[in-house]
């Protein structure tokens, strides 16, 4: 696959392109002001550059310029948040290949570095079909499962996502859980491994094929590390060691929203 720098100081703007980007196999790096970028860009002679616009240190037009100067070709994907039609034509002529909005969400970054590094991803069947929840559609706020069945955790976990203003369902087993996330088809599922009945692998295995735009984070002991690491090979996520990062649970989530065509 390719390698791709990511330069932007939004941490969770980079953290969402890593987890899908590093997903699809290639190997990112990230640098968060412009000095730091245009260093990273001489050192690591990527396959191509998403560069945010508004950066500290240097700005995103000078470090355009510093990476026009080594290489005419490299693809230079700009994302900003500010998206007036004379800025991209400004950043079109001085040399980037495409200017997006962050306001368009990053699954169209996603598909425009796809298409520029010659690449097409596997569409979903059940995609179109796939209602917009009115709670992940506002403000990046999403719909989370919990599943445990330790209540104590899924009650302390709950009221944690509830706080940040999102839906937040309870399952205490397996069985509960698939029937919930079919229902509800949550933005995000916090998976428990062992669980007695239907563990989480055999929750994980039956749901991502039908749930192509939920995002299992699967929750484990030390002694599952093994097994959490042959998830992700399934179609999980990531997974966290319990007892459960509260702040990497809120950046996982974030970064799966801003990435999802849901919203």
């Amino acid at each position: 696959m390719a390698k791709i720098l990511i330069i932007d100081d939004d941490g969770t703007v980079c953290d969402a392109l890593e987890i899908f980007l590093a997903r699809d196999g290639h190997l990112v790096s990230k640098a968060a002001d412009g000095g730091k970028g245009v260093q990273a860009y001489q050192q690591n002679a990527p396959d191509l550059v998403v560069l945010d616009r508004d950066l500290p240190v240097m700005t995103g037009s000078a470090v355009l310029k510093k990476i026009r100067e080594v290489s005419a070709t490299t693809p230079v994907v700009m994302l900003t948040g500010h998206d007036k039609p004379e800025d991209a034509a400004e950043y079109l002529r001085a040399g980037a290949t495409a200017f997006l909005s962050k306001k368009d969400g990053l699954l169209k970054a996603l598909d425009e570095i796809d298409q520029l590094l010659g690449l097409r991803k596997k569409a979903p069947a059940p995609a179109a079909t796939r209602p917009v929840s009115p709670a992940a559609a506002a403000a990046g706020r999403g719909i989370v499962l919990v599943v445990d069945d330790d209540e104590a955790i899924v009650n302390a976990l709950a009221t944690h996502l509830s706080s940040l203003g999102h839906e937040a369902l309870q399952a205490g087993d397996g069985e509960r859980a698939v029937q919930l996330a079919r229902a509800r088809q949550p933005d995000i599922v916090l998976l428990d491994i062992t669980m007695p009945g239907k563990d989480g692998v055999e929750v994980l295995r039956e749901l991502v094929p039908e749930l192509p735009y939920t995002g299992f984070i699967m929750l484990t002991g030390n002694e599952d590390k093994k097994v959490a690491q042959a998830c992700l090979k399934i179609g999980a996520l990531n997974y966290l060691a319990k007892p459960a990062d509260m702040a990497a649970i809120d950046e996982l989530i974030k970064g799966w929203i801003l990435c999802s065509p849901r919203h």
